[in-house]
């Protein structure tokens, strides 16, 4: 389903990330290249997003095709993403379906559904409707039906969010690693 390019930051055409207001670009921008992001004034690009169809960063780190009028739900990653059980990590950014965050403060873990049905881990967040499934979002009602006790789970903390996945049969160690990565990126975009 196609929408109307929603304010905020976004790829100007020129490499700096531009404050789009829903119609029309601002004067403000920030410049990702720099090593401390700051805000900078100055006057805006004369190209419209409306004017050329394209791939443009949707400010949520990746890529997203704008038609030349809309913003569309394809979506692409650098090239040099690491991948599992519907997590996604490209560069400085985690996504798990259309929900996008910084990977900095990121904390992953591969964890069997026995041990979380039994810690009641994931009541608090679910309860807050914090808790990010591959459907969405898993209230009270929905966690147990949502979680079996046999099947393991890449569960990531981040930015207030519990994000649950499901790890496929067999790639339980491959989901230890994952997550032992996950938090060595997050460490190291702490302090850049």
């Amino acid at each position: 389903m196609a929408t109307q390019a929603a304010a905020g930051w976004y790829d100007d055409g020129t490499g700096k990330q531009r404050w789009w207001d829903g119609a029309r670009w601002t004067e403000h921008y920030i410049d990702l290249g720099e090593r401390d992001t700051e805000l900078h004034i100055d006057a805006a690009p004369a190209v419209s997003t409306g004017t050329a169809a394209g791939w443009y960063d949707d400010g949520r780190g990746r890529l997203r095709w704008w038609d030349g009028s809309h913003w569309t739900d394809a979506t692409r990653f650098s090239g040099d993403e690491e991948a599992l059980a519907g997590i996604v990590v490209d560069g400085r950014w985690i996504h798990f379906g259309p929900v996008s965050q910084r990977v900095v403060d990121a904390n992953a873990a591969a964890v069997a559904g026995a041990e979380l049905l039994r810690r009641g881990r994931l009541a608090a967040p679910a309860t807050h409707r914090s808790l990010i499934g591959p459907q969405g979002v898993i209230t009270p009602r929905l966690l147990k039906s949502a979680l079996s006790p046999n099947a393991t789970y890449l569960v990531v903390e981040v930015s207030g969010q519990v994000w649950l996945a499901t790890v496929p049969t067999g790639q339980e160690a491959a989901a230890g690693r994952f997550a032992t990565w996950i938090n060595s990126v997050s460490e190291h975009y702490r302090y850049r």
